[in-house]
């Protein structure tokens, strides 16, 4: 089963457009999106509930209170988890070699669907993790401010220096696919609140935390449409940059990096 997984804040403008086109570039997949409303002050609870009517696939997660992405993330995965040992019974039409596997994606409209068949194929060649990475071959950005872009592109070279893993050049990017087993080792080793980050390197944290525990880990090109995303950025890049240090300080000093690397 293919779960998508969406966190939500403040999105009621963005998402019926990113909904309409998952389901058409999933729609001859076995499928599920779980969209997590982070306290979201807009219609978004609304505009979600609307879909679940729409669409049988798409299940709504709320948090009463925004509590950031990593939180929203943790909900989502604890969501899928559940529901996949609930519902194996009816799961047993997907095709024999259809891995159980979780794509995040930003619910802002700024990472195209069409990027989920790549991550899909990525897994099913035997990857246990695959980033749509802006920074491999043919991946670009688009609409970005120059801070926005040199520190995607900083955080990359930082950890890589700092916490290597061989093949990742995007380590900021949520637009991932996660072998479902290789998440379920993550919880068992970390808790159900896997990320502590409340801010956006989260995604770093969460990175980190889970690749050791997999075999191989590669990229797909992605393009990031930044220029259609609709309202101000969330991100707080000084809270978030504050995030990385942080990150590279406990890891270092937990010695995490005991487990050994993957390699592409």
């Amino acid at each position: 089963m293919l779960y998508i997984l969406l966190p939500a804040y403040n999105e009621a403008g963005s998402l019926p457009v990113l909904l309409d086109n998952i389901e058409e570039t999933c729609a001859d997949l076995p499928h599920l999106i779980i969209v997590v409303n982070d306290g979201s002050t807009d219609t978004t609870p609304e505009v979600i509930a609307r879909y679940t009517r729409i669409y049988s696939t798409v299940h709504q997660v709320n948090h009463v209170q925004n509590q950031g992405l990593g939180a929203a993330l943790n909900s989502g995965f604890q969501y899928v988890l559940n529901y996949n040992t609930t519902h194996q019974l009816s799961l047993i039409n997907a095709p024999d070699d259809f891995p159980d596997l979780v794509i995040t994606m930003d619910a802002d409209n700024t990472q195209p669907a069409d990027r989920i068949p790549l991550l899909l194929e990525a897994i099913r060649s035997g990857a246990d993790l695959a980033i749509a990475s802006r920074f491999t071959k043919g991946g670009e950005q688009y609409g970005l401010s120059w801070l926005r872009k040199l520190l995607s592109w900083g955080a990359g070279k930082v950890m890589n220096f700092f916490l290597p893993i061989r093949g990742v050049h995007d380590y900021s990017c949520g637009y991932r696919a996660y072998r479902l087993s290789l998440l379920a080792e993550g919880t068992r080793q970390y808790g159900p609140n896997i990320i502590q980050s409340r801010n956006f390197s989260g995604m770093v944290e969460l990175l980190l935390k889970i690749a050791p525990f997999a075999d191989r880990v590669t990229e797909v090109p992605l393009k990031l449409h930044y220029e259609l995303k609709q309202g101000a950025s969330k991100m707080k890049i000084w809270a978030t940059i504050w995030g990385y240090v942080q990150l590279i300080y406990q890891i270092k000093r937990q010695r995490w990096s005991l487990v050994e690397w993957v390699e592409e």
